[in-house]
């Protein structure tokens, strides 16, 4: 009878679904300095060329996880924030050890947006390029992160970029839609296999009858959906089986975001500054400083949500590979009804946070390298 007693103790806490707003504290970098990287000058009285270089030292551990598209992207946009630093010199990434995005279809397609040739990779080792060329640098600056940027762990949080002006340019390459006038767009992206959303459809049909419900009550203009004529919430079954160009400009379409841990969190790259993030996290695993701080990054708002109160201890109970492995294998069914909750809130929120950027804030400047 205990036995049974806990277990049931144990199943509503983890059913006891917690949102949150993502902040973690003042003293948590969102961008990489410049610092970060190593740079060696041109050897020509002017640069031609900026490399960047992508090796074992500064990436993924493991050839396999580099090639899943979620991690190259941390090492392609590092690369990219360098490039900006140089913008009269054609860019390069330099990939060593093995690192290659040949037939990656998701970084391959970041690669042609970023405007860079690449020097290395599997096929080009092996058919085209000695060892000397990639190490010569001539008449380009070189530049290295000294190490991964972090892990998305509490206290290593994963840091994308240098500034959000960096992710504002790859918006601007993709020429992308932004929502139409009058419609508040909410989207829920799905995903196959581990960690779905089993309730996908009840969470959609709470979300459109919180938001239209508030609309059309009498309330103040505090809640920001005075300024909406409609609400069009869209579930996407998986957003991984769309392309690179659909993906990201499925994103920057939306202003709220629900979306499960995944590699397709990378894509909150496209998401507009004061979009509305919700991720959902598996019990025992939360690792919010990953993809989170790339929204935060990009001028978004994040939110976890999260089946129990403590997150943090809960992933340190299950960083063994197994306990993870069964941690990432699960289902989700975040509660409806705290998910309408949150989104009335975040779209306050939003509003807020645009009034804020149209009041004159902007984003931190660009550092330079010395």
């Amino acid at each position: 009878i205990l036995e049974r007693t806990v277990v049931r103790l144990l199943l509503r806490m983890r059913n006891a679904w917690r949102i949150t707003r993502w902040d973690p504290g003042a003293g948590t970098p969102t961008y990489l300095l410049a610092s970060a990287f190593t740079v060696t000058p041109s050897l020509c009285a002017q640069a031609t060329r900026v490399d960047c270089v992508i090796d074992s030292s500064n990436s993924i551990r493991g050839t396999t996880n580099f090639r899943h598209f979620a991690h190259a992207a941390e090492s392609l946009l590092a690369c990219w924030s360098f490039f900006r630093r140089y913008p009269a010199a054609r860019p390069r990434l330099v990939l060593k050890d093995l690192r290659s995005i040949d037939g990656v279809i998701w970084a391959e397609s970041l690669v042609r947006l970023m405007g860079c040739e690449v020097l290395g990779g599997i096929r080009a080792w092996q058919y085209y390029l000695p060892m000397a060329t990639l190490n010569a640098a001539g008449c380009a600056v070189r530049g290295a992160l000294r190490q991964r940027s972090g892990n998305g762990y509490k206290g290593r949080e994963m840091k994308w970029l240098m500034s959000e002006s960096d992710a504002s340019e790859l918006q601007q390459r993709l020429h992308r839609n932004h929502t139409a006038g009058g419609v508040l767009r909410v989207g829920i992206a799905n995903r196959r296999g581990s960690r779905n959303l089993s309730n996908v459809d009840a969470v959609a049909a709470a979300l459109s009858s919180a938001l239209r419900s508030v609309q059309a009550s009498s309330r103040g203009g505090g809640d920001g959906l005075q300024h909406f004529m409609s609400v069009d919430v869209n579930v996407v079954a998986d957003l991984g089986g769309w392309t690179f160009l659909e993906q990201a400009t499925w994103v920057s379409a939306q202003m709220l975001v629900v979306m499960p841990h995944g590699a397709g969190s990378v894509n909150y790259l496209f998401a507009r500054p004061c979009t509305a993030i919700l991720e959902v996290y598996p019990f025992g695993y939360y690792l919010p400083g990953e993809y989170l701080n790339l929204a935060r990054a990009v001028g978004a708002l994040g939110y976890t949500a999260y089946p129990g109160d403590t997150p943090y201890n809960d992933t340190d109970r299950h960083s063994s590979p197994a306990a993870r492995y069964q941690a990432r294998s699960v289902s989700l069914a975040p509660d409806p009804a705290r998910v309408a909750e949150w989104a009335v809130e975040a779209v306050a929120a939003s509003a807020q946070c645009r009034r804020h950027q149209s009041q004159g804030a902007r984003a931190p400047p660009r550092e330079a390298f010395a």
